[in-house]
């Protein structure tokens, strides 16, 4: 390629002048003062703002108890472990009544609710049914479980009406009294859930398949006039009670726990810039049930877990267990510094089970009145404005 005279002319200008400007930055930047960002006699030269670690403490921290069991499995349970009690709930539905209007008009001769009990092992396995009086819709929360007594219980009248029975891996048949389905059939509002409690005291579960199957439960009615119907299950749900206490803080699932914590965060100066913070919860030994139960951490809509808005809010962020895990760290960074700013609301932190109401699972946490090395606590570097010149 041949270049011009011309062209060599104006490359050797932009060399001198490239060389220049490099001269210039050198002995530019050796006159500026060490400690200031500008150089000197620069109006924008300023002094950088303090870097602070600290950590700040939690306060109000509390277990808050849902009450919504799993409502999706494929399997019921009922029966014992070592943590949890398990408690099979169903609630009969008589959607088939708008096509069969005459069956409120008819007598009921004998009734019983069908399960295919599939797995039961360890001979006999004995039961009690009872009625809830009130409804179950899948996703309502069931707190009425403590308050039961033998009256409502509902009494086997193949078994001199009996309250105590077995489930039977033959069978699966368990009648009720044909005047509490004349009730059901007649009475749209007496159509309460049952709830199948185990009362033994050795430590098993009895799987049965749930209305998400094949197999699902179901109550066969035969009236006096020879007519027979049944009228499937409409909602089956397991729930989970815990069968100890603790004053740690617990997140769990199949018996719904969510944490909740307020932070200190008027310790920090609102116009200081965030640059990490996470909060850490110290795991208790041997309490983690599931295999690595994923939680989630977010900011609630309200404070007061009585309202539906604390079930709601600002998602921050998820965080697995990782088996043999001592603690664990949620990250802040950005929420914090949002709070700060106003963005976001200062209504404490919750920590719930990631797709809740769906496998049974726990963590166990530390509180605030465990020793001070194991209490929750926030991690966090802030830094405070440049102060200029």
């Amino acid at each position: 390629m041949i270049f011009s005279k011309s062209f060599h002319a104006r490359l050797a200008g932009f060399l001198f002048l490239g060389a220049g400007a490099a001269a210039l930055a050198v002995f530019s930047c050796s006159s500026d003062p060490a400690s200031t960002l500008g150089s000197e006699g620069d109006l924008l030269g300023s002094e950088p703002g303090a870097v602070v670690q600290d950590t700040i403490g939690v306060f109000d921290d509390t277990t808050y108890v849902m009450n919504t069991p799993i409502a999706t499995a494929q399997n019921l349970e009922v029966g014992l472990d070592s943590l949890y009690e398990h408690v099979i709930i169903l609630q009969p539905g008589f959607a088939d009544l708008a096509q069969q209007p005459l069956d409120t008009t008819r007598t009921v001769l004998s009734a019983a609710i069908h399960l295919t009990t599939a797995d039961i092992t360890g001979g006999s396995y004995p039961v009690r049914f009872y009625g809830l009086g009130n409804k179950y819709t899948e996703g309502d929360a069931v707190g009425q479980l403590d308050s039961l007594v033998d009256a409502d219980a509902i009494p086997d009248p193949d078994e001199a009406n009996s309250i105590e029975r077995a489930l039977e891996t033959s069978t699966g048949v368990y009648p009720i009294p044909p005047a509490l389905a004349q009730q059901w059939i007649r009475d749209a509002d007496s159509r309460e859930a049952v709830a199948i409690i185990y009362r033994g005291v050795d430590e098993r579960v009895a799987l049965i398949p749930s209305q998400e199957t094949d197999d699902q439960p179901y109550l066969q009615v035969r009236f006096t006039d020879s007519v027979q119907r049944t009228y499937d299950i409409r909602d089956d749900a397991t729930l989970y009670r815990p069968r100890t206490t603790t004053t740690n803080l617990i997140v769990s699932d199949g018996y719904p726990r969510r944490v909740f914590v307020r932070v200190e965060i008027d310790s920090i100066a609102k116009d200081a810039a965030v640059h990490t913070a996470r909060i850490r919860f110290h795991i208790v030994p041997g309490t983690v049930v599931g295999k690595s139960p994923v939680l989630l951490l977010y900011i609630p809509d309200s404070a007061d877990p009585s309202k539906a808005e604390f079930k709601t809010g600002q998602r921050i962020t998820e965080q697995a267990v990782t088996a043999g895990a001592t603690f664990i760290d949620f990250p802040l960074t950005n929420a914090l510094f949002l709070i700060l700013q106003g963005t976001l609301k200062n209504t404490g932190f919750a920590i719930r089970c990631k797709d809740e109401n769906t496998v049974q699972r726990q963590v166990e946490f530390y509180g605030t009145e465990a020793a001070d090395s194991l209490r929750p606590r926030v991690y966090v570097t802030t830094s405070r404005p440049a102060v200029f010149d």
